[in-house]
């Protein structure tokens, strides 16, 4: 068992952590364990709607090394080689860090040019499906959901179906009733004991499944500890975000009143110049003029 961290055992910081599965270390406990693949299975059916669904998966390993000294590792949440060889990545992210559309293009990539690794011909490449669920506001319009590939810019026509990325904003979802299987994983995800899919649970048995384990992992002691580990290092990370705003805000002042005082200096010292120009004009002595008048005289001489 696991130290517990003596910050972590106030009543008010339990009770602030998050054990919904927009936690990720939830999220990769139902979904990314190959203990029940049915709910990742069922998850992913409900957002790609395929012709051909999925029936099997392969949780494959998460890290994805560097091909080259030098390149970026990623860590991924959950990675899935489905049967026909299909790999399929889903993230789920808290917190905007204002680089979602970038780093989901990433993992496409990157997942995508691995391949490569294993079979050297391009035709034998793999369609790869990167779905990102995200606990903020992305887009600014009122669709929840995005499905994105590569198509032609006039008439929209698409280029192939080996790249394909989905996103999906839980806020957006709030108001919505979850009247699909996707927005019934969707609430899930928000709250499992949402008041909108309680009487779900008895319609599939996979929904009754997901909510048993749920209950079970976060029943476990080793889950709820590293819970507590992770609300502590968000409240960390968060805490640190904030300083050096405030750090940054500050310096920004103090940045633009020296930029203030500079243009004042500058202004006053112009000011000078011209003064001693008229008193160099009047016939008084260069340097005498120079002198009192706080300039150089290669200032007052050269114009």
């Amino acid at each position: 068992m696991m130290e517990k961290n003596k910050f972590c055992e106030s009543e008010d910081f339990e009770r602030n952590i998050d054990k919904t599965p927009k936690s990720d270390i939830i999220f990769k406990i139902l979904f990314g364990d190959q203990k029940h693949p049915r709910l990742l299975i069922h998850l992913l059916n409900s957002i790609i709607r395929d012709p051909h669904p999925i029936t099997d998966v392969e949780i494959k390993q998460t890290e994805l090394t560097p091909e080259f000294v030098g390149q970026r590792g990623v860590r991924l949440d959950i990675l899935a080689k489905a049967s026909d060889g299909q790999l399929i990545n889903v993230e789920i992210q808290k917190y905007n860090e204002h680089n979602m559309v970038q780093r989901s293009l990433f993992h496409c990539a990157k997942i995508f040019s691995g391949q490569a690794v294993i079979s050297e011909k391009y035709e034998n490449l793999k369609r790869t499906i990167c779905i990102n669920i995200m606990n903020f506001k992305l887009f600014d319009d009122l669709r929840y959901w995005r499905k994105d590939w590569f198509s032609d810019s006039e008439t929209h026509e698409r280029l192939t179906d080996l790249l394909e990325i989905h996103f999906l904003e839980l806020p957006k979802i709030r108001k919505i009733p979850a009247e699909s299987p996707m927005l019934f994983w969707m609430e899930f995800i928000n709250d499992p004991f949402s008041d909108k899919i309680k009487n779900m649970y008895a319609i599939e048995e996979i929904y009754s499944e997901a909510k048993l384990a749920y209950e079970k992992t976060i029943a476990d002691p080793e889950v709820r500890e590293l819970l507590r580990i992770r609300e502590k290092a968000d409240m960390d990370y968060k805490d640190a975000m904030a300083r050096k705003y405030d750090e940054g805000e500050k310096s920004g002042i103090e940045k633009g009143i020296e930029k203030g005082r500079a243009e004042e200096r500058a202004k006053a010292h112009a000011e000078k110049i011209e003064m001693a120009k008229k008193m160099l004009s009047d016939g008084l002595d260069v340097k005498l003029v120079a002198k009192y008048a706080g300039v150089s005289v290669e200032e007052i001489t050269n114009f």
